[in-house]
């Protein structure tokens, strides 16, 4: 089986590229199955992250075309980003599984405790998931966001500060009632908190990089692909101000 990530960014630094590709996809191999092969590519022409609702809609052209040129190359797709973004409009003009990567991690929150919390980069896109939560039709189960308050691209350089400050935003998850906690945003996933989280804080934190590849496989799988019955005329459940 192969699965494309489609990385929705384009990085300034060739040199930083390479190394930023190699290291993730040797993070989204583990998380896949033997007999998995996971590529990543990532765009040309967009901002180095998703930061704002701007960036979001900056990027869906260029998803939309990579997983409609690409298809044929590979068995399903992940969209890199927590906002899901274009993740709709990649489904309807395509025939393989395509998936992001916030819709599978809440999804399988619901299987682990009755009310989840999302880890936001920001106050910004902690706020902006409220909207998301309600697209997916889950906000009975939703306890709420909470803001690490680390951007983006900063979440690599001190992996023990991005440790520390996440166990302590997950804390705060937990007083406003979460039984489940999810990381929401890539970068902070790619960081590799999450099992020391779940360690010393004593409840599920979902990983949505490892939800997303898991996903997609089971997905091949089971032989089942989105419908596209009504493709396009639903809400996007993405283009929240959230980073990857």
């Amino acid at each position: 089986m192969r699965i494309l990530y489609i990385f929705p960014r384009t990085t300034p630094d060739p040199a930083e590229a390479v190394a930023e590709h190699a290291r993730r996809r040797g993070i989204l191999q583990s998380a896949a199955h033997a007999g998995t092969t996971v590529d990543i590519k990532e765009l040309d022409g967009c901002p180095p992250a998703i930061e704002s609702l701007r960036d979001a809609y900056a990027v869906a052209p260029g998803i939309i075309a990579m997983a409609e040129s690409l298809q044929d190359q590979y068995d399903a797709m992940i969209v890199g980003c927590f906002g899901d973004p274009a993740v709709d409009g990649a489904i309807e003009g395509t025939r393989i599984p395509i998936v992001g990567c916030a819709l599978p991690a809440m999804a399988t929150a619901l299987l682990l405790g009755d009310r989840f919390a999302v880890l936001s980069p920001s106050e910004s896109s902690a706020a902006g998931m409220r909207q998301q939560v309600r697209t997916a039709g889950l906000l009975e189960r939703y306890a709420g966001a909470v803001a690490v308050g680390i951007g983006v691209r900063e979440f690599a350089l001190d992996p023990e500060r991005t440790l520390e400050t996440a166990i302590e935003s997950g804390r705060r998850a937990m007083d406003l009632g979460a039984e489940v906690l999810v990381l929401g945003c890539m970068s902070l996933a790619f960081s590799g908190v999450s099992d020391n989280m779940q360690d010393r804080l004593g409840i599920p934190v979902i990983n949505p990089l490892r939800t997303a590849v898991q996903m997609a496989e089971m997905l091949v799988n089971a032989r089942l692909t989105p419908s596209r019955r009504f493709a396009g005329t639903s809400a996007s459940a993405g283009l929240s101000a959230v980073q990857h």
